[in-house]
């Protein structure tokens, strides 16, 4: 429920041609929404009001699989050619112990270690603005170093968050309004 919550914020964000809101979707044994799959990861464009579906049915892929995200980040790349790249990612966190993700249909599989994230953005060969993780326990020292080569900028929750995340609305709006807004 959760990331449907956040999905409705950044539609309701106003979104302009000049920015390209993608979305990598899996891990969740029940949507609470009528849209998005239960039994196959997809890929969607949000949009001022609602999501495109841009790649149906890429098969059940655990989301903690560093394959499975330099797969989505290759991808964006090579669809949306873009002067500023961010990456997002948004579920649970558990820092420097157990690292990033969690994925229903996967349980067994855990996270995605600190150090397996650093092999995800090594082989998806892209420089990013920031990545950001919308997840607790993520703001730590070994993250930041392993992002560092890959980002100009790294930003993260301190500790614990609320459920709900980061509120997507209004800087989306912002970006869309000014493409070259500072990261800061």
């Amino acid at each position: 429920g959760m990331a449907t919550s956040d999905l409705t914020e950044m539609t309701k964000a106003s979104i302009s041609d000049n920015v390209n809101l993608l979305v990598y979707t899996g891990g969740c044994t029940q949507w609470q929404n009528s849209i998005i799959s239960n039994s196959t990861n997809q890929i969607y464009q949000v949009k001022s009001g609602g999501v495109e579906l841009k790649e149906d049915n890429l098969g059940s892929k655990p989301m903690t699989d560093p394959d499975t995200l330099s797969s989505f980040i290759k991808w964006c790349r090579q669809n949306y050619e873009a002067s500023r790249y961010e990456l997002i990612c948004w579920d649970h966190g558990g820092g420097t112990l157990s690292g990033y993700g969690y994925d229903e249909k996967y349980p067994n599989d855990g996270s995605m270690t600190i150090d397996k994230i650093g092999e995800a953005l090594q082989a998806a060969d892209v420089q990013f603005d920031f990545i950001g993780f919308d997840a607790c326990l993520m703001a730590n020292l070994s993250t930041a170093l392993t992002v560092e080569p890959y980002a100009d900028y790294f930003i993260a929750s301190e500790e614990t968050e609320p459920g709900y995340g980061w509120y997507y609305t209004d800087w989306l709006t912002d970006l869309s309004d000014n493409t070259s807004i500072s990261t800061l």
